[in-house]
């Protein structure tokens, strides 16, 4: 996630402005199409009557926004965790019986370190 700061409703009527125009030109409207499109500034002002902005910058002389984007700035196209390298992906499933004794000595440790079972596990067998 990535935080924007405007001091401005017209800072943050161009910061849309930008975002629609370069989405606008990915999905191919031409330029005529574009000039004829004002949707931006539709959502510049629902946003800002929405969040008060304007109160928020006479009283803090900022507003701050989060903006979905990923390390390089480009907007993330789905939200979530993001997606794990293939070495850090747990593959191998595994069933395994343990009597009482046992048992309680994996639920110990787990508490100790507090972790759960699979994850005490894995620790164990690093430490091998």
């Amino acid at each position: 996630m990535n935080q924007i700061t405007f001091s401005s409703y017209e800072e943050l009527e161009q910061l849309l402005k930008e975002k629609f125009y370069k989405k606008a030109k990915f999905i191919g409207l031409s330029d005529e199409e574009i000039q004829l499109s004002i949707i931006y500034k539709k959502k510049a002002k629902d946003l800002w009557d929405k969040h008060n902005c304007q109160q928020i910058i006479e009283q803090y002389g900022t507003v701050t926004i989060e903006a979905w984007m990923d390390e390089e700035g480009n907007r993330r196209t789905k939200r979530g965790r993001p997606r794990k390298e293939k070495s850090e992906k747990l593959s191998f499933p595994l069933h395994v019986r343990l009597d009482e004794e046992s048992f309680k000595k994996l639920n110990n440790y787990a508490k100790e370190h507090d972790v759960n079972c699979s994850t005490a596990i894995r620790m164990i067998l690093k430490n091998l």
